[in-house]
């Protein structure tokens, strides 16, 4: 019987890992994948509430074996019941600023979708209660883990979200069959084909209660509002869901020149996740038939550089900057194009409509993203495009703000601009938002990549100027002449662009065809660049919105969030949309207490309420113990799983790896000290201490050797970092559970609750710290809460 609980408690364990990166997905293309936090804090939650559960009605089950199949067969079903629930709630994270019903949405979106967690957490916990040794008991549930962790990257581009959801409940029902005894084989027989008919019934007469709802305000369901609108391709990977759309809507020519008159050549629409819509635009004949390109604002960068030998693209999209590069005479175009599926479709399956533009022998692919490029490149550029590819996102939209996004960080730029030429240029180009924002962290982070000293140095390698939707910057390694200068404006006022800066610009020469009240972007561009690095300071920390460079530790580009706006987003919380900056943070903010609130109802109240002997002065040890743990584990886990996105270069490769080389790990460490009796726990935590303290440090230099390997390199090299942390990571909590069994047995389900609360609370608290203070600080506080629970160890 022990090896089939064993067995059936690794099914399980893989099903709910297979679940739960899976989540991110869901959310990627429902929302956006910043949610990660939210999928493991409803995990926890649903782990936390089982313990509470057991600590309930723990005496009141007789039967191991009925009990056990009983959480087996619920988990499943409850998988497909929360992912459907889930699709007909309609929580929109864009409107949390402006209705608060969303906020209760939210709520019901947590109860959900902590369901599958909640049974499988009771699963678990009951085997942990019933097993003697809880080490092997440990090991078996963390390989689960990590093999679903791991399996399911493989396993998402052949069935899709829906297979995945699908093949969890099928592992599921499979451990339910191997408990199965005679006594209750008619019942659960019967149970599962009720079960499999209501399923079967759903699949064919209303699949699309399996279809994933996508938020109303992604660009692919704006454009699909339009009636002769329709997806005519889609693809998908491991980390994404690409679709091409056709529709007479689709005209776009980002920042164009209102002096241009003519229709643009027809297009299709490429979105990725069913947002940042981007143009594929038609080439019947040949590029140089294209004059609607000399009217978009990529058109000042070759008045600098005419004909340039060496053109670096980053992130095209639909390929708009790689057919301008080629329009204007480009000799060698090199495109960066981190997602494999997006270049498929325009070198493959879109290439004749996109004129074969990829194919040229001119244009060079490179399925990476620009950080590994920029370690490997072996040549420099004299031209470098950061193309706007992504939609317009209001300063308040929704949970975009806790993007992390490693393109436009300080140590990004500082690559790139390494392997510029010595006279090359850098174009970044960003929305043109109001009150600035973008634009101003997009410039205070430059100027901290460039690496030059002094105000006039870094005044004289900077132009600027704006369209009525966009604004580009312009970074020349050494200066711009005064030619060069008088080139640009001369093709701005052809263009009716606007400047916004150069050296020695005046008020007079700015903000003349696409007005404002005053000159904003002129003055703050001007108070950025030329007031002193003193005075520079002073205006970020005085300036309403976050605009301070954005570095590798707190990659948080999007976030402008101010504590001072809280007043503000108070005042016109639930009467507008907010533009303070505030929108996104309130997700987090809301999921904090959600979670506090649901962790009190439903974990710690029950424990307080039921008459069983628990004294707090003796116990309270064992609470801080396993609460720092909880804590402690996810201030380690999260600012792992978003550093690595750095390295690994997609979310949830991220998530997958750094989950499946925890668990692995964990459950070798606890395999190994429930069988070696020598793994002192105070040796273990002052290893743990020391290894997460050299890991801070030399984290950076580490990630620049890692950086420019191969995918599967980096996937190895990640997973050989990790796993030393996660081995002693896994010893604690089986010490914790041997220790109270030996003194106090009949509280392990309210520890396992207390650790199952606090890392609820702790895995969104580890994102806000990371938000505010970087990774560094958040994975500091790990190691003393470590610490702390070797303190309280001792005197358990």
């Amino acid at each position: 019987m022990r090896n089939k609980i064993n067995i059936s408690l690794f099914l399980i364990s893989f099903s709910i890992f297979l679940y739960q990166v899976c989540l991110l997905r869901i959310l990627s293309i429902s929302d956006y994948y910043h949610f990660a936090f939210l999928i493991v804090s409803t995990a926890l939650l649903g782990f936390g509430i089982s313990g509470s559960f057991l600590y309930f009605f723990i005496n009141k089950f007789k039967d191991q074996n009925f009990i056990l199949l009983l959480f087996s067969f619920c988990f499943s079903v409850s998988v497909v019941v929360s992912f459907i629930s889930i699709n007909l709630i309609p929580f929109d994270s864009f409107k949390i600023a402006w209705e608060p019903r969303q906020i209760f949405y939210l709520a019901a979106y947590y109860l959900f979708l902590l369901l599958p967690f909640f049974f499988g957490g009771s699963f678990i916990c009951y085997i942990f209660f019933v097993q003697e040794k809880p080490g092997i008991t440990y090991f078996y549930n963390l390989m689960g883990s990590a093999s679903g962790a791991l399996l399911v990257i493989f396993i998402i581009p052949f069935i899709s979200e829906r297979g995945v959801i699908l093949a969890s409940t099928a592992v599921g029902l499979a451990a339910t069959f191997i408990l199965i005894n005679k006594k209750y084989f008619k019942v659960f027989l019967i149970s599962c084909v009720i079960f499999l008919i209501f399923l079967a019934t759903v699949l064919l007469c209303f699949p699309q209660t399996l279809d994933i709802r996508m938020s109303p305000y992604k660009s692919l369901s704006t454009v699909l509002r339009y009636p002769d609108s329709k997806v005519i391709h889609t693809s998908e990977n491991s980390y994404s869901v690409v679709n091409v759309i056709e529709s007479s809507s689709i005209k776009s020519a980002t920042g164009i020149s209102l002096k241009y008159k003519e229709v643009p050549p027809e297009q299709l629409g490429l979105t990725i996740d069913g947002d940042n819509l981007s143009a594929i635009t038609n080439v019947e004949d040949e590029v140089s038939k294209l004059k609607f390109i000399e009217y978009l604002p990529i058109s000042l960068l070759f008045t600098v550089k005419q004909y340039p030998e060496n053109v670096l693209v980053i992130e095209p999209g639909g390929g708009m900057d790689v057919l301008s590069s080629s329009y204007f005479g480009s000799q060698n175009i090199y495109v960066v194009e981190s997602n494999s599926l997006v270049a498929d479709v325009l070198e493959k399956d879109f290439a004749e409509f996109s004129g074969n533009i990829y194919n040229k022998d001119s244009v060079r692919v490179f399925e990476t993203s620009s950080r590994n490029f920029a370690k490997v490149a072996d040549e420099k550029f004299d031209l470098i495009i950061v193309s706007l590819s992504d939609s317009f996102h209001p300063i308040s939209s929704g949970a975009y703000s806790l993007n992390e996004n490693y393109l436009y960080t300080k140590e990004s730029f500082e690559g790139l601009i390494n392997i510029l030429k010595n006279d090359g240029v850098m174009a970044v180009t960003r929305w043109a938002q109001f009150p600035p924002s973008e634009n101003l962290k997009i410039l205070s982070t430059l100027i901290g990549g460039c690496g030059k000293s002094g105000t006039e140095e870094i005044s004289r390698s900077i132009f600027a100027f704006r369209s009525w939707s966009t604004l580009t910057t312009l970074f020349k390694k050494d200066e711009f002449s005064v030619q060069e200068i008088d080139n640009l404006k001369a093709k701005a006022e052809e263009l009716n662009f606007d400047i916004v800066y150069y050296s020695n610009a005046s008020e007079e020469e700015v903000n003349i065809y696409n007005r404002l009240e005053k000159p904003y972007f002129y003055n703050f561009y001007k108070e950025i660049l030329e007031g002193g690095d003193n005075t520079r300071e002073e205006f970020y920390e005085s300036y309403y919105f976050n605009i301070k460079p954005a570095v590798d530790d707190k990659p948080y580009f999007f976030n402008f969030f101010k504590f001072v706006q809280v007043p503000d987003i108070m005042k016109y919380f639930g009467k507008s949309t907010q533009p303070f900056g505030g929108g996104g943070y309130l997700i987090l903010i809301a999921a904090l207490i959600i979670s506090i609130v649901l962790s009190i109802l439903l974990i710690l109240f029950p424990l307080r309420i039921k008459k069983i002997n628990i004294n707090i002065k003796r116990d309270f040890k064992f609470l801080v113990y396993f609460f720092a743990l909880g804590t402690g584990y996810f201030f380690i886990e999260l600012p792992f799983i978003q550093k690595f996105i750095l390295i690994l270069g997609e979310p949830a490769y991220s998530l997958s790896v750094i989950f499946f080389s925890l668990m692995l790990s964990a459950g070798l460490g606890s395999y190994l000290s429930s069988r070696l009796k020598f793994f002192n726990l105070k040796l273990v935590i002052i290893v743990l201490v020391a290894y997460i303290a050299v890991f801070v440090v030399v984290f950076p230099f580490i990630s620049d050797f890692i950086i420019s390997k191969t995918l599967w390199q980096r996937f190895f090299y990640t997973a050989l970092l990790i796993m030393p942390a996660g081995f002693f990571m896994g010893i604690p909590f089986p010490t914790g559970i041997s220790r109270a069994k030996e003194k106090r047995r009949e509280i392990i389900p309210w520890l396992w609750a207390i650790n199952g609360c606090s890392s609820v609370v702790g895995s969104i608290a580890a994102v806000i710290i990371s938000i505010h203070f970087g990774f560094s600080i958040a994975i500091g506080i790990a190691a003393l809460l470590y610490i702390l629970a070797l303190i309280s160890y001792r005197y358990c």
